[in-house]
């Protein structure tokens, strides 16, 4: 959605422009809404990763909102604002302090979470809240995905990918469960 040194952390009609037509293309393939990658990560992967360039491949944020994740190692994770491409936005704020103020009265919800998945976890297990690189392939280890912006205001993910088809060579889908 936007280039480092860009005005990607300002709130400006240009950051919306440019993601409306591949917003429109997405919708045209039955998605919802795209979710943008640090291109740098996916063209220059690190060569001494086994993962896949895809999978090495930095979040940053969908077309007009912030994406976090809860992982199943009990952290709540969203994207770092450091390389200065992504929103800090006033919802993704809100979810940040909330979190990290309430995060012992999260836990339980967390550890229903990560055991609905089918991960042993005892109760011991800390919860964290965090801002930093996040990879795709974190979202192989995430038990939930939500998005938060000043329109949508917090909305659960069910589903991520990267084609129709699992034909594509570096194809990519997850699903989570919808939890009550």
């Amino acid at each position: 959605r936007a280039a480092r040194g860009g005005m990607g952390s300002v709130k400006c009609a240009g950051n919306y422009a440019s993601t409306m037509r591949p917003l429109l293309d997405a919708k045209q393939k039955g998605f919802d809404d795209n979710l943008y990658l640090e291109l740098d990560t996916y063209h220059n992967p690190s060569p001494t990763s086994s993962s896949s360039p895809l999978h090495q491949a930095i979040l940053q944020e969908l077309s007009a909102a912030n994406i976090f994740l809860v992982l199943k190692t009990g952290e709540i994770v969203t994207p770092s604002l450091d390389r200065g491409t992504i929103l800090p936005g006033v919802t993704r704020d809100s979810v940040l302090v909330l979190a990290k103020e309430f995060k012992h009265e999260l836990k339980p919800f967390v550890l229903q979470s990560i055991r609905a998945d089918g991960t042993d976890v005892g109760d011991d297990l800390e919860i964290t809240v965090s801002e930093r690189d996040v990879r795709v392939e974190d979202l192989l280890n995430a038990t939930e995905v939500f998005i938060t912006g000043t329109a949508a205001e917090v909305v659960p993910i069910y589903s991520i990918a990267t084609s129709e088809s699992d034909e594509d060579e570096e194809s990519f889908s997850v699903t989570f469960p919808q939890q009550e």
